[in-house]
């Protein structure tokens, strides 16, 4: 009713608590009991994704392929692109019209959200089954996507609902148990939803700590944490794996034993080959394909950013936003919020045309591309030659690699169709299992065929940039970097100028180019090493591992410095913080950097300022001061034009006395109480409605009342460096911080945030550039703007209709 969203947001008031210190209010096995529930659900959540999106998948293939064996190529075309036309139509539809926050893969939000940015409806219930249900559709629809990258959304999402239903229970006392509690589990979802995604519950903690949690202090209470909830997700995963086999044992009558295969396979029966054997010549070798690796994955990264904002801007351009004021203050029956009037030059059809259109040419191109390869004999089916499923070792390993016919005659298979139409149906480790097996060989499939499916999973994902559904790009790029590396060390065995000197096979190869692959394109080293280690089962090869992931990581990071989730990051407005200030913060002062001009309560109010803050402005807290100098830009009685009280320190009046900060919660909780006392009937409707003659009814603003004092606010003096307000940001992450005057009191000298810390951070080039941007957003009708009406880029006006 008062426009909160799902889960609450933090309101950090730059406090000195930090993430790392645990409030006493919780106790410590219901934490724990929290973390093993996120962990669990995130783990299950997987488990039925993948099972849905692996079985429309696996449907639409089967049924393609029994139209093709009746010798029907264009019932079986029509059926490949029909699905493809209705799951992408319906995944585009939800997002859309229900949860546009769930598009794409929500790792940016969960990163500015760990930074401590407000992201409006990110975490919702509803985000969450849109997100749950696009990624299946998208990835069964064809599109060249995976369920790893939004995974990490939706384990956050887990973990946000874990702390929601815990605080309806009455299980959270506190704000500041909340909101401690949230920003863990949050971490934990994360690492918990790249344990499920990758099989790899150390890489999921790695990845959280190299990547996400690496933004604000994290120790080693916070890494145990994700650990047990990566190991509680692995624990539902893995079980559900061997619940899998078992019933495959079951059915085929055999009553050996088996074990997971790995997906580096054995060259045959009983063979001791070491399977990730390496020589010192794979040493330079493996610089120089992370290095190309590398080069293509930023050359991906920035064509995806110009996608991007390419298609960004095209979707602002076809909103214009007009604002209508509302009656003059002086009526009290008058009260409403400034309308916004949208007007779209095209409905929301177009943009679900728009994400259905790439997808759909993905399958036309998927579907006619193995029409120009040969067909080729199964092996199984050549005298001599061991079949899909062998003995290795004595023991039963299960084979998901898939041969598909296509148009070929029975005993027959079209290669690139059997490396293509898997990974495009949600069986993308069937294509990974060819890849990765020893047992594919050039009588496998040929040189042709891994150039052309490494070139479509090169290309393909740039079409399904900016489209409005869930995706992940985690998969494309794995089997991309897969095929460079198969084919790479074919090329190096084939090599005349290496004479004598031996090298690893290219099943090896196929590994680390995966790994760099994932490495160039999420600019991570120590993390992607563990995935692919520990999702390969191949701990040979870890040196070769680490370099080509090194070299990746170094020549991309070196072409284009920001990742592509970084650089969304900045193109959504989030105001995330580096670990490390820029240098020019360490050349300010506190009282350089912050807002001068703010908007202020007094602790006697009435209903009518309360609302007037509401309506006019767009923070999330306000301070409460003495009303104690005629230092005020406007007088509330007799000018309409400044309809809050806005105070300017600095100048030649003296600055009010700071009592303490309220958040913009706590207002709309009170006046929902007060109406709700008054008018029990407002209990069940969708807004607050303050009826007119409350407006002069008195609120006061105390420490009781949900204030917090200025003595737990962790105000700075205006005096000290600038670089101490940006710890606070950066690493403990609070959304602002209270200023006092020089000097000792509590005099209100100013508030930073977020934004003032950004653009004082800003060189020449980057200011020029914003102000570029401005310019052209006012000209398009976007309004003037104001710098200082924001603590978040993406906190909305709250509409409180009379």
């Amino acid at each position: 009713r008062t426009g909160f969203e799902t889960p609450p947001p933090m309101d950090g008031f730059g406090d000195t608590h930090t993430h790392n210190q645990r409030p006493a209010a919780i106790s410590g096995w219901l934490v724990w009991v929290a973390i093993m529930v996120t962990g669990l659900g995130t783990g299950l959540v997987s488990v039925v994704l993948t099972n849905i999106s692996t079985g429309f998948g696996n449907t639409r293939l089967q049924e393609t392929n029994a139209l093709l064996e009746l010798n029907r190529p264009l019932a079986a075309a029509s059926v490949w692109v029909t699905f493809s036309v209705v799951f992408t139509t319906v995944a585009a539809y939800i997002t859309v019209n229900y949860a546009p926050q769930a598009a794409s893969t929500g790792i940016p939000e969960t990163k500015a959200f760990l930074n401590g940015c407000d992201v409006k409806g990110a975490f919702s219930l509803q985000t969450f089954a849109v997100k749950a249900i696009g990624v299946c559709l998208v990835i069964a629809a064809g599109a060249p996507v995976g369920l790893e990258g939004p995974m990490v959304h939706i384990g956050a999402m887990v973990a946000s609902h874990v702390v929601l239903s815990m605080e309806q229970f009455g299980l959270l006392r506190s704000n500041q148990d909340r909101n401690h509690l949230l920003t863990h589990l949050v971490t934990c979802g994360v690492a918990s939803g790249i344990s499920a995604a990758f099989n790899s519950p150390i890489g999921g903690v790695l990845f959280v700590v190299e990547d996400l949690a690496a933004r604000w202090l994290v120790d080693a209470h916070l890494v145990l944490q994700c650990f047990v909830s990566s190991f509680f997700s692995q624990l539902v995963v893995a079980g559900a794996h061997i619940t899998s086999l078992m019933v495959q044992t079951a059915r085929s009558g055999d009553r050996g034993e088996f074990q997971a295969a790995n997906l580096v396979k054995g060259s045959g029966g009983g063979s001791n080959e070491i399977t990730g054997a390496w020589y010192i010549t794979d040493v330079p070798l493996c610089v120089l394909l992370g290095s190309v690796v590398g080069a293509l994955m930023s050359f991906s990264t920035a064509a995806a950013t110009a996608i991007a904002r390419v298609k960004r801007s095209a979707m602002a351009g076809r909103e214009v936003t007009t604002t209508t004021s509302g009656a003059s203050w002086k009526n009290a029956n008058s009260f409403g919020a400034p309308k916004k009037r949208k007007k779209r030059n095209s409905s929301k059809v177009s943009e679900i045309v728009a994400a259905v259109f790439p997808v759909v040419l993905v399958s036309v191109l998927a579907f006619v591309l193995p029409l120009l390869f040969e067909c080729r004999v199964r092996q199984d089916h050549v005298k001599g030659k061991p079949g899909a499923s062998h003995l290795l070792g004595g023991q039963h390993q299960v084979d998901h690699r898939m041969f598909v016919r296509f148009t070929c005659q029975q005993g027959e298979y079209n290669d690139l169709a059997s490396l293509l139409l898997p990974s495009l149906s949600g069986s993308f480790h069937s294509t990974m299992s060819h890849l990765y097996s020893r047992d594919s060989d050039e009588e496998t499939y040929g040189d042709a065929s891994l150039v052309t499916l490494a070139t479509c999973y090169y290309f393909f994902p740039l079409f399904v940039i900016g489209c409005s559904f869930p995706f992940g790009l985690f998969v494309p790029n794995l089997v991309f970097g897969s095929a460079v590396g198969h084919l790479f060390g074919r090329l190096v065995n084939r090599s005349v100028w290496l004479g004598a000197s031996r090298v690893a096979h290219p099943t090896t190869y196929a590994v680390l180019g995966a790994g760099a692959a994932l490495g160039g394109w999420t600019r991570m080293a120590i993390a992607i090493s563990a995935i692919m280690l520990e999702q390969t089962g191949n701990m040979d090869s870890v040196i070769l591992m680490m370099v080509t992931v090194l070299s990746s990581r170094l020549v991309a990071g070196f072409l284009t410095p920001q990742s592509f989730t970084d650089e969304i990051i900045a193109m959504k407005g989030y105001q995330v913080l580096e670990p490390r200030e820029p240098p020019v913060i360490a050349t300010l002062s506190v009282g350089a950097v912050c807002t001068r001009h703010v908007v202020c309560l007094r602790p006697n109010e009435t209903v009518a300022s309360v609302c007037r803050v509401l309506l006019h402005t767009t923070h999330t807290a306000f301070p409460v001061c003495s009303d104690d100098a005629e230092n005020s830009l406007s007088d509330r009685d007799n000018d309409s034009s400044y309809p809050v009280w806005r105070v300017e320190t600095g100048g030649q009046y003296p600055s009010p006395t700071v009592h303490g900060l309220v958040a913009r919660s706590v207002l709309l909780a009170t006046l929902t109480q007060m109406v709700n006392e008054k008018r029990p009937s407002e209990n069940d409707a969708r807004r607050l409605r303050v009826p007119s003659s409350m407006l002069a009814d008195p609120i006061f603003l105390g420490v009781h009342d949900g204030v917090v004092p200025v003595d737990e606010l962790g105000a700075i003096p205006a005096h000290l460096p600038a670089s101490r307000a940006y710890e606070k940001f950066a690493l403990l992450g609070a959304r602002r911080v209270v200023v006092v005057e020089s000097g000792g009191g509590t005099r209100l000298a100013g508030i930073i945030t977020r934004g003032d810390l950004v653009e004082a951070g800003e060189d020449f080039e980057g200011r020029a550039t914003r102000v570029a941007e401005e310019f052209r957003h006012r000209r398009s009708g976007g309004g003037h703007g104001n710098r200082h009406a924001r603590d978040d880029a993406s906190t909305a006006r709250v509409s409180l209709p009379f």
